[in-house]
């Protein structure tokens, strides 16, 4: 693996991981992780698994975790628009200067809405496809439990931020040995079912980092409104989605409380693109489980049943390309 650092014009270096190969993949992650969303271990790893199938894979660690950090002195806070035009704006354009692009967009819940935000904002000329975890266009009425959250965490407007690393670490023990405790913690997050115990602990231990005020309540609005939107309510990206015309490739969870599978089969006909899939994991759909939210990626039977579908779409639309 090689490690490149990438600056972005605001003072943040930011950390790129590649699995070289041929045909360029980016790896988005979603809010509140990092690049362990697609390489966790040995095996959940979606970045190692498509480079033994010989892509070039290429993982982003987007500002504020990990190794992406601050190169200059300013506020630690952030909101989506900073990840979109800022660092994944600087990374796709990194990616070009060396002959990787365009590249297929693979993004797990916000990472794919990243991907889908930057079709609309930028088109197609750098993306081949994108491969969409768990990504809502929008929120529905019916998300009550969301709502309910986006509501308390308006406390983010007066009070620092939970410092989530600190606590998961903290957690490790009780998440070991509590079955019930993993249930109430990880019920939004993915199906519990779904992961093994090794798994999660390797969640909690090197998944889980922070997040700034900003993007937490601009999440809020999201959930709240039903709308995926700009900070200042300027540009709305669920109104927008006729812009997106590039190949797309939904998978879902049936269980996933974060993207139910029917909100997202009503946006997609909204969609400026007619090469689009929607791939829903449920056992009655033939899948060895009834997925969730971050189970799409490391459940249990993710390596064997779901990295499988992500090489078939990028050959496909590779060989369609042709």
């Amino acid at each position: 693996m090689e490690t490149h650092r990438v600056e972005t014009d605001d003072g943040w270096t930011l950390r790129l991981d590649r699995y070289p190969g041929d045909r360029a993949v980016l790896f988005v992650h979603g809010m509140g992780a990092n690049h362990h969303n697609f390489d966790l271990n040995e095996r959940h790893s979606l970045a190692l698994y498509l480079h033994r199938k010989g892509f070039d894979c290429w993982v982003v660690e987007l500002r504020g975790r990990g190794e992406s950090v601050r190169r200059t002195p300013g506020k630690e806070d952030w909101q989506f628009e900073d990840f979109l035009h800022r660092d994944m704006r600087r990374v796709v354009s990194f990616l070009r200067e060396r002959g990787c692009s365009p590249v297929h967009w693979i993004g797990h819940s916000m990472g794919g809405m990243l991907g889908v935000a930057f079709a609309e904002c930028y088109g197609q000329s750098d993306l081949r496809s994108l491969s969409l975890f768990g990504t809502p266009l929008r929120f529905g009425r019916k998300q009550w439990m969301l709502k309910l959250w986006g509501s308390l965490v308006q406390v983010h407007r007066f009070v620092p931020t939970l410092d989530q690393e600190k606590w998961g670490r903290r957690l490790l023990p009780l998440m070991a040995r509590n079955r019930q405790a993993l249930q109430f913690f990880l019920r939004f997050l993915a199906n519990p079912d779904n992961v093994d115990t090794e798994t999660i602990l390797d969640i909690f231990d090197k998944l889980v980092t922070n997040e700034a005020p900003g993007i937490i309540l601009q999440f809020s609005d999201w959930v709240r409104s039903g709308h995926v939107r700009s900070a200042d309510r300027g540009f709305d990206y669920t109104d927008h989605l006729h812009r997106m015309t590039v190949p797309a490739l939904f998978v879902c969870g049936v269980d996933d409380l974060m993207a139910p599978p029917r909100i997202i089969a009503r946006q997609i006909d909204r969609l400026g693109t007619r090469r689009v899939r929607q791939v829903v994991l449920s056992r009655k759909n033939g899948y060895r489980a009834d997925y969730g939210h971050g189970d799409l990626i490391i459940g249990r039977h993710a390596p064997d049943e779901v990295y499988p579908l992500i090489a078939a779409w990028i050959d496909e639309i590779d060989a369609q390309a042709c």
